[in-house]
């Protein structure tokens, strides 16, 4: 395809269907989708996700997959209240309680990277197992009760604090997108991690620390996982036995909306926060629409499905490929029968 125009619609097609979506709730919501307050609302409720987004990609780009986003969020969460109460609420406290829930992150990380790297285990299967075990962790330090953390400024103005009036988590969610960004498109870690991710074995051939280059995705994708259940657990100023439970799925259907190949080595960070947004304002429509929330689901699915549909169909057409339509291909396999 060498039209321009064309070309240029391919190049922002991720743009061409989030504006396509806002505009049709916009006009059947009008004066209240396109708001300040609406788009606020909106960011908010990705950011949790998308912190998420910003740690597990980096697995996804390896060509593996981590399903503890949720169980890290949930014991960070819980071990960072229990600290909290029992250091008093106080502000040095909640430092400390929020450092050992980053820690946990990391170590969750760490473990996947050695165990990954050293043993031909797919990441599936084992992130998992391992998210059971840490619902497992969580359960022990609830006690299957809330614990409520209502008395910690410092900590419960990560979740419901403002600066010039956007959400503190925007912020973070922010602060996540730039460093990971940077470090897959600008440093020699990120050539890294898609040499790693499209040939694994040959990357260890040409000299590239694969163990190295494993280990700290995994530990990076556990650190995100980690900083959203703090920041979940400020935003409720609780922590469950079942926090953030459920929050994999959206995570790695972001990531697959967003163009990111299940095979490793091919996709951007831009494309999964594409595709966060997405269901997030996807989930933001319906619910101004009044839907009822077990359509959700079901809408979400049929939206996300079209969406990839365009996307692959207008990649098939920039590439210059045509194919036969199906009488034709039926004519030449005659022709071929009767030679």
């Amino acid at each position: 395809m060498h039209n321009p125009i064309l070309h240029k619609l391919y190049q922002f097609r991720r743009v061409v269907v989030l504006l396509i979506i806002c505009l049709v709730f916009a006009v059947m919501l009008p004066g209240i989708f396109l708001t300040w307050g609406n788009f606020r609302s909106v960011l908010y409720s990705v950011s949790l996700t998308g912190i998420m987004i910003c740690g597990a990609t980096f697995a996804v780009l390896l060509g593996g997959i981590d399903r503890t986003v949720s169980g890290n969020a949930a014991v960070s969460g819980a071990c960072c209240c229990a600290l909290i109460l029992h250091f008093n609420s106080s502000d040095g406290g909640a430092v400390a309680a929020m450092a050992a829930g980053l820690g946990c992150g990391l170590l969750s990380g760490l473990f996947h990277g050695l165990v990954l790297s050293k043993f031909d285990i797919p990441a599936f299967l084992l992130t998992l197992a391992t998210n059971q075990v840490l619902y497992g962790i969580v359960q022990y330090i609830t006690g299957n009760q809330l614990i409520n953390v209502m008395n910690c400024r410092l900590f419960t103005a990560i979740g419901s604090g403002r600066l010039l009036g956007i959400p503190i988590p925007v912020y973070i969610l922010a602060a996540c997108f730039v460093f990971s960004y940077i470090l897959m498109n600008h440093t020699v870690y990120g050539r890294w991690l898609y040499s790693v991710g499209g040939n694994r074995e040959a990357s260890k051939l040409s000299g590239i620390p694969v163990k190295k280059v494993i280990c700290t995705a995994y530990m990076i994708s556990g650190f995100m996982g980690a900083l959203s259940g703090i920041v979940l657990s400020s935003m409720n100023q609780q922590a469950s036995s079942l926090q953030a439970n459920g929050y994999e799925n959206d995570v790695l259907a972001a990531i697959v909306v967003g163009g990111v190949s299940l095979r490793g080595g091919s996709g951007t960070l831009q494309g999964a926060m594409f595709g966060a947004l997405l269901i997030g304002i996807i989930s933001n429509g319906l619910r101004l629409l009044g839907v009822d929330a077990i359509y959700h689901d079901l809408v979400k699915g049929i939206i996300i499905i079209a969406a990839i549909a365009f996307d692959m169909y207008s990649s098939y057409k920039m590439s210059g490929l045509k194919r036969d339509g199906f009488f034709k291909r039926m004519k030449k396999r005659r022709q071929a029968a009767a030679a």
